[in-house]
């Protein structure tokens, strides 16, 4: 199995697959990978749906732009996030959870107050803000699907998935259950591709790093 540094660097975005079939052991290594994954205040709103059977990945492939690739690949995985984890109702034990899992001493600022993490009777959580934690969280363990896939030498390829409401609709899940990525995986076919353009280290940064005193 490949570095983390080295499925970094050698992963690409793959959009031609064998027919070969990819062990169960190795995509539950996968998931495992995006189980761990670092999410804000530890809320882990990922959720996914394994997909091996050939008529779903073929409506998976209409609902998404048709790219053969989805069918051709011998699984997909759906990734959705959870809008509930965000909820009011949630957010009620966060504090208690921090104290649990001894955070909370290590907490400064704002942060490191009770009051903070208790939100008043009154106070909403509007669904675009929902959505905008659930899914930033979610693609950090879409992520680490993507750079585990790489180091055990299968190919994905990430697809943005809108919330149309259509693979909700496909799977029969709930409103609050929202669609963010479909990764296709499997064996490369043929060359793999080089590597794409990158953005310099220099235009990255918005201010140089300081020179080391000498």
């Amino acid at each position: 199995m490949l570095s983390a540094w080295e499925a970094i660097k050698q992963r690409r975005s793959i959009r031609k697959y064998s027919n070969k079939e990819v062990p169960d052991e190795l995509i539950t290594q996968i998931l495992e990978a995006a189980r761990l994954a670092p999410s804000g205040c530890n809320v882990q709103p990922w959720r996914f749906i394994v997909v091996r059977d050939e008529k779903i990945r073929q409506e998976i492939c209409q609902i998404c732009g048709k790219q053969q690739f989805i069918q051709e690949a011998p699984v997909t995985i759906v990734c959705f996030a959870d809008l509930n984890r965000y909820s009011l109702e949630a957010m009620k034990n966060r504090w208690t959870d921090l104290v649990g899992w001894g955070i909370a001493e290590t907490l400064s600022g704002e942060l490191a107050n009770k009051e903070t993490w208790e939100p008043s009777p009154a106070a909403k959580v509007s669904r675009d803000k929902q959505l905008m934690m659930a899914v930033s969280n979610t693609y950090i363990a879409v992520d680490h699907i993507l750079i585990m896939a790489a180091a055990l030498g299968l190919g994905t390829c990430c697809l943005g998935a809108t919330d149309d409401g259509k693979l909700n609709k496909l799977f029969g899940l709930p409103n609050n259950i929202v669609s963010v990525a479909v990764v296709p995986v499997g064996y490369p076919a043929g060359q793999v591709p080089a590597m794409r353009p990158r953005v310099a280290m220099k235009q990255l940064l918005l201010k140089s790093l300081p020179e080391k005193n000498t």
